[in-house]
């Protein structure tokens, strides 16, 4: 009884040791479990999105391919972002990815974005030769051939266009062997070679009915319609473009119905009919405008603009020209005005060419010399004033280099203390002083400028172009206040400035002056205006300071500077 006693209480604690460890161990278990359903959970959900996007896509690729390029891109950084590509069926993924990556290919170069396109397609290709999918790979070929087609690089176009008809045969994907037939039907066409660009064309549209798809035959007819244009046989290249129309509407390809219309509106142009030319054209730049595609907008508006011409209303046609020529200039991306103003002098001498005849041309000529020579002689102008300034400004340096050298030599007479006071206030006024001339030069350079795009009669009245110009015209206002304020502020702070340089000797002059704005209680944004710099410079430069100082987080700057 007593030996039970005894072992009592080692026999307790052996119990509760044995109770924790597995509470622990089930705690463990728990938690794994947990983690392991939230990663599969959270795959799941980025899974489904994926799916959603990607079908949502494909649903209107041919009629809204702005909404489908947007979901593509969307489900590519969903993919690329989470953990589907870790997971066992990531082959699975980076399929639908290559498959999404050749339609955003195919319609950045729609669109004339060729640098992305090029990016995109060979992202493509490495994916589907990575995980050994052929099936689809004469589509990534094909995409790449017109690229480079589009790029004048005829040699390439022709090598993928060979091998996208050779993987498709290869690998028996009717479809877009069909699509393979069609294209080189295309290249021949655009080379000269009509009668065998013919024979690939009936080849598609006969592989195309045999296999019943539609898409194809779209195209093996397109080809048709534009062999026929080639041999200005314009009657025939209608019909086909007609028939080919129907076929667009019944498979919602906006896309290649837009071409249709354009087509047409090219046929009846020259057979013309220029009243169904704008009809067609109308219609086409119409469905461009709706699905997004900028990247022929300008050039629908010139064929609109040559068909007006035609029809004799030059008022409409001196419309579309105008369109045409700001859609360039948008493509263009072009920023620098002195280019904006060079086009639009062109874009005035042909617009008059178009409207007029030889002889108003001639005397458009003369008034462009006459304008020339009158801004020449307002450049010079102006150059004479912006240099006389310059010198005035120069001859103020100048006399405050030697003012301020008077004071110094004066200043070494009274102590050393205020000889160091007086050389870095007149290196404080020299670097304000260049401040000035810069700030004065850069508005009278601006103003120059407004002054040229003033005679542009979009501009002359409007409120936004006219606040411009009286906000650049009152920086010299602020730039004077601003140099009055800091005159004031360093004869303020001449005892400050001596405490200061002795208690912290490494402080740069953009400091001494910040601190001194800070000790008069100015907040971050009017010292930001006065320096002019932005806020988040000002933010900065106090963090910067602080350190200088010394301080702690809990230590107020302000009350430290007061106190000096």
């Amino acid at each position: 009884m007593r030996r039970i006693e005894n072992y009592l209480p080692l026999i307790l604690n052996n119990s509760i040791a044995r109770w924790l460890r597995l509470s622990v161990c089930k705690f463990h278990i728990c938690f794994f479990i947990l983690c392991f359903f939230t990663i599969i959970s959270n795959a799941q959900k980025d899974s489904v999105e994926v799916e959603k996007l990607y079908k949502t896509g494909f649903e209107k690729l041919r009629i809204k391919p702005q909404k489908s390029i947007a979901n593509f891109e969307n489900a590519i950084a969903i993919i690329d972002s989470s953990d589907l590509l870790k997971a066992e069926n990531k082959n699975y993924f980076l399929l639908k990815k290559a498959l999404m990556l050749d339609q955003l290919g195919h319609y950045y170069r729609v669109d004339t974005e060729f640098v992305s396109s090029l990016k995109v397609l060979q992202e493509s290709l490495k994916i589907k030769e990575s995980i050994g999918e052929t099936y689809t790979l004469s589509t990534t070929y094909r995409s790449l051939g017109r690229l480079y087609l589009h790029k004048k690089d005829t040699v390439k176009g022709y090598q993928f266009y060979n091998k996208a008809f050779d993987a498709s045969k290869k690998y028996k994907n009717a479809k877009e062997h069909v699509n393979d037939l069609s294209a080189l039907s295309a290249y021949y066409l655009s080379h000269n070679q009509h009668e065998k660009g013919k024979v690939y064309a009936e080849k598609a549209l006969k592989y195309a009915d045999s296999i019943g798809y539609s898409k194809g035959k779209s195209s093996a007819i397109f080809r048709f319609s534009r062999y026929a244009r080639i041999k200005k046989d314009y009657q025939t290249a209608i019909s086909y473009s007609k028939e080919n129309s129907k076929i667009c509407k019944e498979n919602n390809d906006n896309i290649s119905l837009e071409k249709v219309y354009k087509n047409l509106g090219y046929a009846y142009r020259k057979l013309k009919q220029p009243e169904k030319a704008v009809l067609y054209y109308k219609k086409s730049l119409d469905l461009l405008i709706e699905i997004g595609l900028e990247g022929h907008i300008a050039n629908r508006c010139l064929s609109l603009s040559n068909a007006y011409t035609d029809l004799g209303n030059h008022e409409r046609a001196f419309a579309y020209y105008r369109g045409y020529k700001r859609q360039q200039i948008k493509d263009m991306n072009i920023k620098s005005v002195k280019e904006f103003a060079e086009l639009e002098a062109k874009y005035a001498y042909e617009q008059q060419k178009v409207i007029d005849s030889i002889r108003f041309t001639e005397i458009q000529k003369i008034k462009e010399s006459q304008i020339l020579e009158e801004a020449s002689t307002k450049f010079w102008k102006v150059t004479t004033i912006i240099a006389t300034i310059f010198g005035i400004i120069i001859a103020i340096i100048i006399f405050l280099l030697r003012k301020r050298r008077e004071q110094v030599k004066l200043g070494e007479l009274k102590n050393k203390m205020l000889q160091n006071e007086i050389d870095y206030k007149q290196k404080d006024i020299s670097d304000f002083a260049l401040n000035i001339s810069r700030n004065h030069k850069w508005r009278e350079e601006l103003l120059k400028h407004i002054k040229k795009i003033k005679k542009s009669s979009s501009v002359k009245e409007d409120a936004n172009f006219k606040a411009l110009e009286k906000a650049i015209l009152d920086r010299e206002i602020v730039d004077n206040s601003a140099i009055d304020f800091q005159n004031k502020v360093d004869v303020l702070n001449t005892a400050f400035y001596e405490k200061l340089h002795e208690k912290y000797p490494t402080l740069t002059k953009t400091e001494v002056k910040l601190c001194s704005l800070i000790r008069l209680n100015i907040d971050n944004n009017e010292i930001a205006i006065l320096q002019n710099v932005a806020l988040e410079s000002v933010y900065r430069s106090r963090s910067r300071l602080r350190k200088k100082l010394n301080l702690s987080p809990e230590e107020d700057l302000n009350a430290l500077l007061r106190k000096l």
